[in-house]
C-alpha cells in the first residue's frame, strides 16, 4: 500500500529577515491614503512603547485610533520600525499583506476582488470560461456565468513556524448577465401586476458587480469591476449604473429564475479533485509573477507538506458501532451502518404497538397505498427488511380506524385541511396504548420555490407533535422518480430509502439504531450548534450523559439566550449527578469560538454556584470546509466506473481518521480531522462522498496548565465517533450530531408557533 502524501492548500514565504519602516500619524491625512485602526489588536508592539503615541493608551475612555500608510512615507506621519516576525503585529501585518495583494489583483482586467469577512481577507472572482447556462426571463434569454471564488488568507503557522498564504476554493458565483436596467425594464407598470411571471425588483438584488472605465496616469484605460452589496451602493451614491450593473444571482432570484426547483446532477467525482485543479491554476496563474515575488519574500511554488510528526491517527476501533443481537444472543459489531442494520436496533423502541397514519393527496391513494405496504408487510421487489425490523417491534401495522387517514385535495397548501382533519373525534380520542406515525407523502419537493410551501413541512410537524404524534415525510416526486428508475433498470436502489426512513422511524420512537463500542466514562458532552434565518440566529442544544452516543434532551434557544442556555447545562449537570453520583468532566461541542468573557464566564459562575472543580473542554468544531485550510493526499486512489470501464483517480481525499496538528496558541490547540469512508487497508466506495476535513480548535479555559496529550486524543476520538451515531440515514456523516442534531433542531423551531415540543426529550422528532 502507498505511503500518504499529505500536503496543505498553503503557500509558504518568510518574512523580511530586518525591522520595516512603517508609517504613523494620529490623524489622517488629507487624501486619505492612510488606513484607520480602530483596534488595539492592530496596534504594533513597537508603536505602544514608542513615546509620540503613548497618550493613545492613556486616560479615560481606552485607545481611539490610529492612521498608518504602511510602508509609505508620508508627510506628518512619523517612522516605526516594525518586526513582523512578533506575534503581537501579526494582525498588522496580515492587513498589510492583504493591502499589498489587493492593490496587485485591483488592476487586473481579468478578476475581480473583494474584501472577505471582517478578517478583511482578499477573495478573488475569476470567471470561469467552461461554465456556462442560460435561462429564459420574460421571454428573453440571458446567459448565466459562472464566477469561481479564491479566498487568500496571510497567517502563521504555529507548528513550524513560518508564514504561510493560504489558497481556498469558495463555493462558486454566479453572473446573470443582464443589466439592471433591463431587466427592471421587465417589471410591469399595471399596478396589479398583468403577468403570470414574476419580476425581479430592487427588493431582490443583493450583490451586484459593476464596471467602470477609468484612465491612469499615463492616459492609458482600464477597467474596474467591483463586487458589493446594491443597496450600500444606492445608499451612499456610489457608483452603479444600471446600464452597465449586473447582479449576483441570490436565493430570492433564484426562486423567481426558477432555479432553485432544479436539483443538481450527483457527481461521483472527487470533490477534492476539482479544488486542487482549480488552486493549482489560480496559482500558476496569478501567483507566479515578479509583482508577487516583490511582495512575499521567497514565496514557495509546491503547496505546503506535512511533517510525518504533524500527523497522527484514531484508532481502529473508534469507528466500531453495536447493533442488535447476532444467532449467538451477543450484540453484533460493525463499522459499516448499512450492514449492522441488518441486526435490529441497538435499543428497540419502547412501544408493542405501532400504528402507521396516512397523510397524502387523494390523487395519489394507489402508490401511498403501496408505500405503506412497504414498510408493514411487503418486501420491496423481494428485497430489504420491513419497518419492525428496524425499530425492533414485533409489528407495525396500519391504523384500523379511516377516520385517522388524511386525504387532501389542495397540494400546494394541505395545512388547513389536515387542522380541519385532526379536530375529529378519532384524533380526540387517540388510543394511549398505541405509539402512531404519521407518514406524511408530500407533494412538495424540497426545492419548492415559494417559502410559503415550504413552509407546510414544518406546519405538518408541528400540528401531530401536538398530538404526540411523530412524522416522516417522504418526497411524492422523488419516490416516484426512485422507483421508475428501479424499474427501467431493473434494480433495487429505493430499498435503501427504505432502510434510511426505518432507521429515522426508530429514533423518534425513542429507540437507538446503534451506539458507539465505547465504555462509559463520567462526563456529560453537550453540543450547541446554530442555524441563520432570515439573518437572525438560533441555537439548538444537545445533551448526552455518556460518550457511548444516546442522547437524554434536546433544548432550543435564541442567539441572545445565553442565560437560558447556562440554564439548561446548569439542569444536565444535576440531573447527570443525582444518576451517577460524580462528575469528572464536562465536554461541549460548539460551533463556533466560545467568548471568554461573555459566554464562558457564564458557565464558570455556574459550575461555581454547584460547588464543581471540573475541567471543562470546549472543543470548537468549524464547517466552513473548502473555505479554510484543506489536507490533501496526492496518492489516495479510488476507482469509478466510466463508459462500461473501470478507471482509477487520484481522489486525495486523506485516510479516515487521519488529523493534522495545525499549531497552538497559550492552552488551545488546533487540528484538522479527516472524517470519512475511506479506511486504511479497506476497499473504498465512491458512492459514500468526499467530505472535507473539519476544522478542530480545542481549549481548556478553566484551566493554565497545557492540555495533556492523551486528553486530547479523547476529545478528537469523540468528535469522530460522534459523526457516527447520524441516524437520519446510515450513510457517514462528516459533522458528528453533537453539532448537526442542534442544527436541525434551530432550522426547526422558529417556524412554529410555540416553543414547546410535546414529544419525549430523547426522542429525535426533528430528523
Amino acid at each position: 500500500m502507498a505511503k500518504e502524501k499529505l500536503f496543505l492548500n498553503t503557500l509558504t514565504f518568510e518574512y523580511p529577515s530586518e525591522p520595516v519602516k512603517f508609517y504613523f500619524s494620529k490623524t489622517d491625512d488629507a487624501e486619505r491614503r492612510s488606513t484607520r485602526l480602530a483596534s488595539t489588536s492592530l496596534v504594533p508592539a513597537e508603536v505602544k512603547k514608542s513615546t509620540s503615541f503613548l497618550d493613545l493608551f492613556a486616560g479615560v475612555g481606552g485607545f481611539k485610533e490610529l492612521y498608518t500608510s504602511y510602508d509609505l512615507p508620508l508627510e506628518g506621519f512619523e517612522a516605526v520600525e516594525i518586526d513582523f516576525s512578533n506575534p503581537e503585529n501579526e494582525n498588522l501585518v496580515k492587513r498589510y499583506y492583504n493591502r499589498r495583494l489587493e492593490r496587485y489583483f485591483r488592476y487586473n482586467n481579468d478578476v475581480v476582488v473583494t474584501n472577505s469577512g471582517i478578517t478583511k481577507d482578499i477573495q478573488v472572482w475569476v470567471l470561469n470560461q467552461k461554465v456556462k447556462s442560460q435561462i429564459t426571463y420574460h421571454g428573453n434569454q440571458y446567459d448565466i456565468l459562472q464566477l469561481d471564488r479564491f479566498t487568500l488568507k496571510v497567517r502563521f503557522h504555529s507548528y513550524n513556524h513560518r508564514p504561510y498564504l493560504l489558497i481556498a476554493l469558495d463555493r462558486p458565483a454566479k453572473l446573470l448577465n443582464a443589466p439592471l436596467s433591463i431587466l427592471f425594464a421587465n417589471i410591469d407598470d399595471y399596478p396589479f401586476g398583468g403577468s403570470d411571471a414574476a419580476s425581479i425588483t430592487p427588493g431582490h438584488i443583493n450583490l451586484v458587480m459593476t464596471k467602470e472605465i477609468k484612465v491612469n496616469k499615463e492616459g492609458n484605460e482600464y477597467v474596474v469591476r467591483r463586487i458589493d452589496s446594491y443597496e450600500h451602493l444606492h445608499k451612499n451614491n456610489k457608483f452603479c449604473p444600471s446600464n452597465t450593473t449586473r447582479p449576483i444571482i441570490c436565493g430570492s432570484m433564484r426562486r423567481i429564475l426558477g432555479l432553485d426547483d432544479k436539483e443538481d446532477k450527483r457527481s461521483f467525482d472527487s470533490k477534492y479533485i476539482k479544488y486542487y485543479e482549480l488552486i493549482e491554476w489560480f496559482r500558476n496563474e496569478y501567483l507566479d509573477t515578479k509583482e508577487i515575488d516583490r511582495i512575499f519574500k521567497n514565496l514557495a511554488f509546491e503547496f505546503t507538506p506535512l511533517d510525518e510528526m504533524q500527523v497522527a491517527k484514531t484508532g481502529n476501533n473508534k469507528r466500531m458501532l453495536v447493533f442488535g443481537h447476532d444467532h449467538t444472543g451477543c450484540h453484533a459489531k460493525n463499522v459499516r451502518q448499512q450492514k449492522g442494520v441488518n441486526f435490529g436496533p441497538y435499543k428497540r423502541c419502547p412501544y408493542s404497538d405501532v400504528q402507521l397514519i396516512a397523510i397524502f393527496p387523494k390523487e395519489e391513494r394507489d402508490i401511498s397505498a403501496t408505500l405503506i405496504n412497504y414498510f408493514r408487510k411487503d418486501q420491496y421487489k423481494g428485497a430489504g427488511k420491513l419497518l419492525s425490523h428496524y425499530i425492533g417491534t414485533d409489528t407495525v401495522s396500519v391504523a384500523p380506524d379511516q377516520r385517522l387517514h388524511i386525504k387532501f385535495t389542495d397540494t400546494n397548501n394541505p395545512v388547513p385541511e389536515i387542522i380541519t382533519a385532526l379536530q375529529n373525534d378519532s384524533y380526540r380520542r387517540l388510543d394511549p396504548k398505541v405509539k402512531y406515525v404519521g407518514i406524511y407523502i408530500s407533494p412538495i419537493h424540497k426545492y419548492a420555490s415559494e417559502a410559503s410551501s415550504k413552509e407546510c413541512y414544518y406546519k405538518i410537524k408541528e400540528l401531530f407533535l401536538k398530538k404526540g404524534i411523530i412524522t416522516q415525510c417522504i418526497d411524492l416526486d422523488k419516490m416516484k422518480r426512485a422507483i421508475s428508475a428501479d424499474d427501467k433498470s431493473g434494480k433495487q436502489n429505493f430499498v435503501y430509502t427504505l432502510q434510511n426512513m426505518g432507521v429515522a422511524i426508530c429514533a423518534k420512537l425513542e429507540g437507538a439504531p446503534w451506539v458507539l463500542d465505547e465504555t462509559a466514562r463520567k462526563e456529560l458532552i453537550i453540543g450547541i450548534g446554530a442555524f441563520k434565518s432570515d439573518n437572525r440566529q438560533y441555537i439548538g442544544a444537545a445533551f448526552s450523559f455518556d460518550n457511548t452516543g444516546i442522547f437524554s434532551n434536546y433544548e432550543y434557544f435564541q442567539k441572545n439566550e445565553l442565560d437560558e442556555l447556562v440554564g439548561a447545562i446548569q439542569l444536565a449537570i444535576i440531573k447527570y449527578t443525582s444518576i451517577n453520583n460524580k462528575l469528572e468532566r464536562l465536554v461541549i461541542h460548539y460551533y463556533k469560538k466560545i467568548s471568554r468573557k461573555r459566554e464562558f464566564q457564564k458557565i464558570e459562575d455556574m459550575l461555581s454556584s454547584l460547588n464543581l472543580d471540573i475541567p471543562v473542554y470546549i472543543v470548537t468544531i468549524n464547517k466552513t470546509e473548502s473555505e479554510d485550510i484543506v489536507v490533501f493526499d496526492a496518492e489516495s486512489k479510488y476507482t469509478i466506473w466510466e463508459n462500461g470501464a473501470q478507471v482509477e483517480k487520484t481522489g486525495y481525499m486523506p485516510h479516515s481518521g487521519t488529523f493534522v496538528n495545525l499549531g497552538s496558541s497559550g492552552n488551545a490547540r488546533t487540528y484538522l480531522l479527516c472524517n470519512n469512508t475511506r479506511y486504511e487497508g479497506e476497499s473504498f466506495s465512491y458512492m459514500d462522498g468526499f467530505p472535507f476535513p473539519i476544522k478542530l480548535h480545542i481549549t481548556c479555559p478553566n484551566r493554565k496548565e497545557e492540555i495533556d496529550t492523551a486528553v486530547i486524543w479523547q476529545l478528537i476520538d469523540q468528535v469522530y465517533q460522534f459523526s457516527r451515531i447520524y441516524w437520519k440515514s446510515v450513510k457517514q456523516q462528516g459533522l458528528p450530531v453533537t453539532i448537526k442534531y442542534p442544527e436541525m433542531i434551530a432550522e426547526i423551531m422558529p417556524h412554529f408557533n410555540n416553543r414547546k415540543v410535546y414529544a419525549e426529550k430523547n426522542c429525535l422528532w426533528f430528523l
